[in-house]
């Protein structure tokens, strides 16, 4: 595998007749701590160039096989025609040696969800817009399995979520083991729905034209109440940095709750003790786990520590009953 930098890629591109000439414009993005992702100009092409990494970037050792490079290419093969207009980049070509895949360009200027939070805006159609194409993911899923059987490996979802969340969150809170247990057994049951796996704010590019997802490495078939969860956990975790604006954010969750109520179809908000559960790992992990928040103060941690611990004990069985649903 050739890593690719500013320095080389220019000259992967051009000898593997990528690009019809030897100078383009290359410019770093965002690639979060799996991926390096670049954009790509020339006269005639633009496009986002995306290589997987074998070692994550964060503070503890957090290995994953980069050919799950090729899940996210072909999620997009699968999914992109059905999707809402503008919410998946269309992809190109892919290098399965390097691990390499090229897609369009999001729609410009475009900027992730996470900063628009991060900068206390909270727009309730942003929101709703998210429960749209999640809810299109989970029910459209189905019709794609027939065509799509590679995506029942759930190889990565295991290495990025399962061994780094719920394992390791077991082995540290063993008191919740139990229940945490449960819960990874259902993530590697058989199941007819599309899992995304990363549905986050930071994955949601905000445009003039709506909203676009990227970074689909752990997409598979199975179970949906679990990007529920870790999309919910992701708003609770705004909700608590926002301090005195939090209400206007667990607008947000409820906004959400209700437009993929709406949207849902096959799947449903039935399951709450399944999405609450994951919402928990989700939210412990990421406070006290493998993969932390850096925009929390200590009270605010400590916060989000209590409020999954009560999730994890399961004394929290509802809507109605979730503390963030009514702040």
């Amino acid at each position: 595998m050739l890593e690719l930098n500013s320095s080389n890629l220019a000259e992967y591109l051009f000898s593997n007749h990528r690009i019809s000439v030897p100078n383009p414009t290359i410019e770093p993005l965002s690639g979060g701590v799996s991926a390096l992702v670049f954009k790509i100009t020339t006269q005639d092409q633009c496009f986002v160039l995306k290589q997987a990494c074998k070692q994550l970037r964060v503070k503890e050792v957090w290995l994953s096989d980069p050919a799950r490079i090729e899940q996210e290419f072909l999620f997009l093969r699968a999914f992109h025609s059905l999707a809402p207009r503008g919410y998946l980049a269309e992809p190109l070509w892919h290098d399965n040696k390097n691990h390499v895949i090229a897609m369009t360009l999001a729609t410009s200027p475009s900027t992730p969800w996470k900063t628009e939070l991060l900068n206390l805006i909270a727009d309730r159609v942003r929101a709703i817009q998210a429960a749209t194409i999640l809810a299109a993911i989970h029910n459209k899923g189905p019709s794609l399995k027939k065509d799509f059987p590679e995506l029942l490996d759930k190889t990565i979802f295991q290495q990025l979520r399962i061994e780094p969340f719920y394992e390791r969150l077991a082995q540290k809170y063993p008191e919740y083991s139990t229940r945490i247990n449960a819960l990874r057994k259902s993530l590697l049951e058989e199941n007819p729905t599309l899992c995304h796996g990363d549905f986050s704010p930071k994955n949601l590019l905000l445009h003039p034209n709506g909203m676009t997802l990227v970074d689909h490495e752990t997409a598979h078939f199975g179970d949906y109440t679990m990007d529920l969860g870790l999309f919910l956990a992701h708003l609770v975790l705004k909700c608590l940095y926002a301090k005195s604006n939090r209400s206007l954010y667990a607008e947000l969750i409820r906004s959400f709750l209700k437009a993929y109520q709406s949207n849902a179809g096959i799947c449903d908000l039935n399951a709450q003790e399944s999405v609450l559960g994951h919402l928990g790992v989700v939210l412990l992990t990421r406070v006290s786990g493998t993969s932390r928040v850096d925009y929390l103060d200590e009270a605010q941690k400590q916060e989000a520590r209590m409020l999954a611990q009560t999730l994890l004990k399961g004394d929290i069985k509802n809507w109605e009953s979730f503390p963030p649903y009514s702040w």
